[in-house]
């Protein structure tokens, strides 16, 4: 055997392994770093996640941030302005599967009531709502002493007893009355409430907080209801539950901008001394009110596809059982309160 035999003898067999080992690298680079599921394109098939490499330079990490922000806030915009403008619009995209364009509607609820009790939780002056014990200015006595004096006369004239005329005669004299309720309970939540009246900013304070989680639970009931009124539209309570959230959060939204611009009218007003602002500021407010009626109706008609006159007496329904449902959420949130403040 020559030396050039011998040579070849001893290469063949390191070449075939570097190849190996180089197929073997390549192979274990194309598979998820997440599942370790062999890739067969930019995103695993198996658990979603993306073949990129995060540990690069700061510049491309800020590149590809940027990049997910612009994304999401073109997303988030182009829904809020289809929420905003177009009734029923984002609800009939969901249901017929179109989601990669806007906002899910759980999200979307989500972030416009976070948002929407943060600006009103920060407008509400908590340190001006004052105990009844507090002393009233001059102005605010006289006119609880007028108000007072024309209630008794009316009372008088009609042979009724005279009601407590103040607020510490009307805690005084409440009585609770609870259902399976012992009397010693009872009597713990009477004092509880005659110590809430002394302090009321607290119970407001604890009742602004409970506000959202209400709304949140009183959804699943609503679209129940929607549910059994068009018992016959051939929809999921999926469905229902979509429209619900998607009004709520156009409701929350609106009653949002109320409050801002209400506020914004007056700190201007105030700030200009013109009361031509506050016309303008009146003026839409009830655009904006009557735009909330509308939107309403109007997302009724055009999600469940009925005619007007069937769509306006169910409405008219709707209308008369959410006001019953919202009372109702607001007495349990008010016990809560009691209880938890």
């Amino acid at each position: 055997m020559t030396s050039q035999d011998s040579s070849l003898i001893v290469t063949q067999p390191t070449d075939s392994v570097d190849a190996a080992n180089e197929k073997l690298k390549n192979k274990q680079d194309h598979r998820c770093k997440n599942c370790d599921s062999e890739l067969l394109g930019e995103f695993c098939h198996v658990c979603g996640q993306q073949d990129r490499h995060y540990i690069r330079s700061v510049f491309a990490v800020v590149a590809d941030l940027m990049g997910e922000i612009s994304h999401w806030d073109s997303r988030f915009y182009r829904t809020l302005v289809n929420l905003f403008t177009r009734p029923a619009f984002l609800t009939q995209e969901f249901v017929r599967g179109r989601h990669a364009s806007y906002v899910p509607p759980l999200r979307l609820y989500f972030f416009i009531s976070l948002i929407s009790f943060l600006v009103l939780t920060s407008l509400i002056d908590f340190d001006a709502i004052r105990a009844p014990s507090e002393e009233p200015t001059p102005a605010e006595q006289q006119q609880v002493d007028e108000t007072l004096a024309s209630v008794e006369a009316q009372l008088n004239r009609q042979d009724i007893v005279s009601a407590p005329t103040t607020t510490e005669e009307v805690v005084e004299k409440f009585r609770v009355s609870l259902p399976g309720a012992t009397e010693e309970q009872e009597q713990q939540i009477e004092e509880r409430i005659q110590e809430l009246a002394k302090e009321p900013k607290i119970l407001i304070k604890r009742l602004v907080s409970l506000a959202p989680q209400m709304m949140l639970i009183m959804l699943p009931f609503w679209a129940l209801f929607l549910k059994l009124i068009y018992a016959f539209s051939g929809r999921y309570y999926l469905e229902h539950l979509s429209a619900a959230l998607h009004t709520h959060a156009f409701l929350l939204l609106s009653l949002m901008l109320l409050t801002v611009i209400s506020k914004g009218s007056t700190w201007a007003t105030e700030l200009t001394g013109s009361p031509l602002i506050e016309d303008v500021v009146d003026w839409a407010e009830n655009i904006l009110l009557a735009w909330m009626v509308s939107y309403m109706l109007f997302t009724q008609k055009l999600f469940y596809n009925q005619g007007w006159l069937l769509t306006i007496l169910k409405f008219m329904v709707c209308a008369l059982v959410y006001a019953v449902l919202l009372s109702f959420a607001f007495v349990i949130m008010l016990f809560i309160g009691i209880l938890t403040a």
